[in-house]
């Protein structure tokens, strides 16, 4: 290329100099936008990732509320089972209670022999 170059008067040279400089200005433009689109990226790129930490993390403490109430509500239903089982078992007993309160009949004059 030197070779090429020193065949070349002093206005040619000039402007084989300028438009290098040109192309090298455009390719130094050029990557700097490439730097800019990837810092642009990296910056989307973590905020994405934030967003999703944070999606996670509120749908966790969520799910750990719906366990929690899920919970609640299981012991709340052993509770009733537990208080029917009660009640029933009362109800038999004022029952019997009932049934032995009741007068018996008693014979009849005209029964006994």
């Amino acid at each position: 290329m030197l070779l090429h170059l020193s065949n070349l008067n002093s206005d040619k040279l000039w402007l084989k100099i300028s438009q290098f400089a040109v192309q090298t200005q455009e390719k130094h433009n050029d990557l700097k936008i490439l730097n800019e689109r990837l810092q642009i990226n990296e910056i989307l790129q973590q905020a994405t990732i934030k967003s999703i930490q944070e999606s996670c993390a509120h749908f966790s403490k969520a799910s750990e509320e719906t366990n929690r109430r899920l919970n609640q509500v299981f012991e709340e239903q052993q509770k009733c089972k537990r208080d029917r089982g009660c009640l029933d078992q009362d109800i038999k007993r004022l029952f019997n209670v009932y049934q032995n309160m009741k007068p018996q009949p008693q014979g009849h004059a005209l029964d006994d022999p």
